[in-house]
């Protein structure tokens, strides 16, 4: 039970260790560190359990300070809001291989321990349950990569939270083109001499070529038509776009993001699922093509425990990055599902 006086409104960044943590490949890190923050006040039922909990997970090349830029906080956090602070106990942590958490950059580099969507999930629940005190989650909210992760959850802690909110994810496995896209996102380092086996000590001459390939699908072609009118323009906006993102990034985490990917396929055990699922889905999203039927299956599957809430992307034609664009408009939805739940407070 977590004593509600070691809380506060914002406890800024903080960090829990694990000793000894197990990777599904069987490989062991000594000592796991999972970065995270809170924010809101946490409610206790009669018995002392938090009740108001939500658990939110970013995505590819992300933190969990996404989760406090303008495009959500402005829609997610105030007053009358889905996740209105006043109310709701909001978990953000770094996943396993990104942020502040344990990642390749730390010193392994390439040795460090090959990691998938599971361990990224075991270290979360760790944190949740065994550090917080937290039986049962609200919610579990993220999008893209997060919202695999919220697709996980479901299914690897079946009791651990309410309801999930996956948005702009599918539970299928990251075949097709979607697949395709990793190739090409890590193969322009693996065939890189500077890359040198992960040991570089520069940042490896072909890292914004790897993100300019993998890029390249995120955002729809009306938007990148509008970004680039000109022959001149079209051959430098995903040069500067890369050398953007690669300033902040990792060239060996970027691979072991990636990589996390190869076994995730949560479609195999959707009859385990007995948390609500609200999946948001984005028209024009070509990485996660609503044509492709794959949330409609689930759903045959789910039956009356999952909704699909598909929306516009506003005209922007920004394809799976049209999140930002659109939160706005899905907001209402998302706080009547979190409204509707069954709860005992």
């Amino acid at each position: 039970m977590a004593d509600r006086d070691t809380f506060a409104v914002n406890s800024g960044e903080k960090f829990h260790l694990v000793e000894n943590f197990q990777f599904e490949s069987g490989q062991t890190l000594a000592l796991a560190r999972i970065n995270y923050t809170t924010l809101g006040m946490p409610q206790l039922d009669s018995n002392g359990q938090i009740q108001n909990a939500v658990l939110l997970i970013h995505g590819t090349a992300c933190s969990w300070q996404i989760f406090t830029e303008d495009w959500w906080a402005n829609s997610m956090y105030g007053p009358g809001q889905p996740l209105d602070l006043g109310q709701t106990f909001v978990i953000i942590s770094d996943n396993i291989g990104a942020g502040g958490s344990s990642k390749p950059s730390d010193g392994l580099r390439m040795n460090f321990p090959s990691y998938q969507h599971g361990d990224v999930v075991r270290a979360q629940h760790d944190l949740v349950t065994n550090h917080l005190g937290i039986n049962q989650l609200r919610a579990v909210i993220g999008s893209s990569l997060g919202g695999r992760l919220a697709w996980q959850w479901a299914i690897q802690y079946p009791q651990a939270a309410k309801s999930i909110i996956p948005m702009v994810a599918s539970p299928f496995p990251l075949a097709g083109r979607r697949g395709m896209q990793d190739y090409l996102g890590i193969e322009p380092l693996l065939i890189d001499p500077s890359w040198d086996g992960g040991n570089y000590l520069e940042p490896p001459r072909n890292f914004p070529l790897a993100i300019m390939t993998y890029w390249i699908f995120m955002s729809g072609v009306n938007h990148l038509w509008r970004a680039a009118p000109t022959r001149e323009l079209a051959l430098r906006h995903l040069p500067r776009l890369a050398k953007k993102i690669a300033a902040k990034l990792d060239a060996n985490d970027w691979i072991y993001q990636l990589r996390a990917n190869d076994t995730f396929n949560a479609a195999l055990s959707l009859e385990a699922i007995e948390a609500q699922v609200l999946a948001v889905a984005i028209d024009g999203d070509e990485m996660v093509p609503v044509e492709l039927g794959q949330l409609d299956e689930a759903r045959r599957i789910l039956a009356e425990k999952m909704e699909i809430v598909q929306i516009g992307d506003s005209g922007s034609g920004r394809g799976h990055t049209s999140l930002q664009h659109v939160l706005q408009a899905c907001a209402p939805r998302i706080g009547e599902f979190l409204k509707s739940l069954d709860c005992d407070y």
